[in-house]
C-alpha cells in the first residue's frame, strides 16, 4: 500500500513538471513574437516632440512671412527696409508753366511736363487773385514735405509715412523746396511701367510764374 501511494505521488508531480514546462514554453513564445523580441508594455510611446508640418513650423505657426501675405490686384506693395530700389535717372529738370485757371500738369515716371491730366503724378497751379502758386499731388501719389538733399528712398519712405502731404494739400512754390513722392502705381501698371519713388526739388522759380524742378528717380520692384 505504502508502494503504490509513492508511486502515485510521483505521477501526479510529474504531470505538474510536464504542465510547467508548456506554459513556460508558451510564454517564450509569445514574446518572441513581439516586435524587437521584448516584452509587451501598457506603457504609451514617449513623444519625440511636437508634429511639424511640411515647411518646417509647428500647428499654430503662421505659415506665411508679414511681408508675403498676398495683396488685391492693383494694390501697390509694401515698402520697407528690405525693399532694393535701382535708379532710374538723376537730375532731371523740368520747366512747369501755368497760368491763371490753366494747370501743367507732370508725369514723373518719364519726367514729362505737360501731359494730360489722365495719371499725371504733379501739377502746377498758377494760382488766380490772392492764391498763391502751388504744387499739388495726382490721384494715387502719396508724398512729404519733409524732404531734404541726399534722401535716400527708404528715408523717404520712412517720410511719408510719418509726414505725409494731406489729401488736396498744396505744397507752396519757393526756391529750395523739395518733396519726396511715390508716382502714381495703378497709372504706371496700365502701361506696362514700374512704379517710382522721386525726390523733387524747386530749383528756380521765374518772374512769369515759370517753376523749374529737378527730378531724381528709383525703380520700386513689385
Amino acid at each position: 500500500m505504502v508502494a503504490l501511494l509513492l508511486a502515485l505521488g510521483s505521477t501526479v508531480f510529474a504531470w505538474r513538471a510536464i504542465d510547467q514546462a508548456k506554459d513556460a514554453k508558451d510564454i517564450a513564445i509569445g514574446r518572441a513574437s513581439l516586435p524587437g523580441g521584448g516584452p509587451a508594455t501598457d506603457a504609451p510611446a514617449t513623444p519625440t516632440g511636437p508634429s511639424t508640418t511640411d515647411q518646417g513650423q509647428t500647428p499654430g505657426d503662421p505659415t506665411t512671412a508679414p511681408d508675403d501675405v498676398p495683396r488685391s490686384p492693383g494694390e501697390p506693395p509694401e515698402l520697407n527696409e528690405r525693399t532694393v530700389y535701382e535708379p532710374k535717372y538723376e537730375k532731371q529738370s523740368l520747366v512747369l508753366r501755368a497760368r491763371c485757371s490753366y494747370d501743367m500738369y507732370a508725369d514723373l515716371d518719364e519726367p514729362r511736363a505737360a501731359v494730360n491730366e489722365v495719371g499725371y503724378d504733379l501739377r502746377y497751379v498758377m494760382g488766380c487773385g490772392n492764391d498763391a502758386p502751388s504744387l499739388r499731388l495726382g490721384d494715387g501719389v502719396r508724398g512729404s514735405e519733409a524732404a531734404r538733399p541726399g534722401m535716400t528712398p527708404q528715408e523717404c519712405v520712412d517720410a511719408i509715412r510719418t509726414a505725409p502731404i494731406a489729401q488736396e494739400g498744396r505744397v507752396p512754390v519757393r526756391k529750395a523746396t523739395m518733396i519726396c513722392v511715390t508716382t502714381n502705381y495703378a497709372a504706371a501698371r496700365e502701361r506696362g511701367d514700374v512704379w517710382r519713388m522721386v525726390l523733387v526739388e524747386i530749383v528756380a522759380v521765374a518772374n512769369d510764374g515759370a517753376v523749374t524742378i529737378q527730378a531724381t528717380a528709383w525703380n520700386i520692384p513689385g
